[in-house]
């Protein structure tokens, strides 16, 4: 199971990469030439602080278009220590990354992105891990919805921020329970997985639901899915599960609402010449009902969910990147 896990995680990275392309993402940064380093450690966290994993297997990744493969692999020492010496081959756009196992999971680190990287970028946190019923929070919650299109549909995004704030990493219990889900609206239809931290082939959607059959480890992790609704379902309902810290949701429509409590709408959001009402919601309560109420008709457009999923990333990004530093200090 863990091997496949891994598979999955390499081909998740990969999409990123092509993904980017797609979208015509322009790269702010430079490729580093020459010889390549990187050092770092294998750490745990520990009673007070994090302690260093000795004699674990620690591999360096390229995951390009052109191919996708491990460079190299060495055990760490006694306090965990690892390091690499390499060059960079193929395509500038390719990744290079490292990853440790530890418990039968995959943990890796921030892509390499400096000639040399030491210190907290080549640091491998790994964690015990847990079947049990680890909590698991939601930070932000993200909701798109577009304009009708000529089908008579409307297409949906949804982004979930995830916070494990265990110490543990939350896996596929024994009986084969979901380690997360969520409920999804009737109707929906033309599911896909799109960019996020869960490969697609470790979400299935079922009985209602999108279920979530992947590790989570502590911190933050995104999951975005997309589908289609009718737009005679509309008004459409989500409940929210959990208390979630931050509710968005960006309609495509002049006309419409959204309701549920502490939610409120805020500036409008306007990307390549898109119009996007806005309605931002901080604490948003359990158990609680957010209501989409939208026309069943409006102007015709066909709009790409990988836009939808970029535009999400675009204005949730500087949150989700203060609460991983957060995370991260803690």
């Amino acid at each position: 199971m863990g091997s496949s896990i891994f598979r999955l995680l390499l081909v998740l990275l990969l999409a990123r990469t092509a993904a980017a392309q797609e979208l015509d993402q322009p790269d702010t940064t430079q490729v580093p030439q020459g010889p390549q380093h990187v050092a770092g450690q294998v750490v745990r966290p520990g009673k007070h602080e994090m302690l260093p994993v000795p004699s674990v297997w620690v591999t360096l990744h390229r995951v390009g278009t052109d191919h996708a493969a491990p460079l190299d692999s060495v055990r760490a020492d006694n306090t965990g220590h690892y390091s690499f010496n390499f060059r960079r081959t193929g395509e500038p756009g390719a990744i290079y990354f490292v990853s440790a196992w530890y418990g039968g999971v995959a943990y890796f680190t921030p892509p390499l992105q400096k000639s040399t990287v030491t210190g907290d970028d080549a640091e491998i946190a790994v964690f015990d891990t847990t079947s049990g019923p680890v909590p698991i929070s939601i930070r932000g919650h993200h909701v798109i919805v577009s304009a009708v299109d000529v089908n008579a549909e409307r297409s949906v995004t949804e982004v979930f921020e995830l916070a494990n704030d265990s110490s543990v990493t939350r896996v596929v219990p024994a009986n084969g329970d979901a380690v997360w889900s969520t409920i999804l609206p009737p109707g929906a239809k033309s599911f896909e997985v799109t960019q996020g931290d869960v490969p697609a082939a470790a979400v299935k959607f079922n009985d209602g639901m999108a279920k979530v059959f992947a590790p989570i480890a502590p911190g933050l992790k995104q999951v975005a899915i997309t589908y289609s609704v009718p737009a005679q379902n509309f008004p459409m309902s989500i409940p929210v599960e959990k208390e979630t810290q931050i509710f968005e949701v960006l309609i495509e429509d002049e006309k419409g609402k959204v309701t549920a409590p502490k939610l409120k709408e805020v500036a409008p959001v306007v990307m390549e010449k898109r119009n996007f009402r806005r309605f931002l919601g901080p604490d948003v309560p359990a158990k609680s009902v957010v209501v989409i109420d939208l026309p069943t008709a409006s102007k015709n457009v066909d709009l790409d969910p990988r836009y939808m999923v970029a535009l999400t990333i675009l204005i949730g990004g500087t949150m989700v990147f203060a609460l991983a530093r957060a995370l991260k200090r803690r």
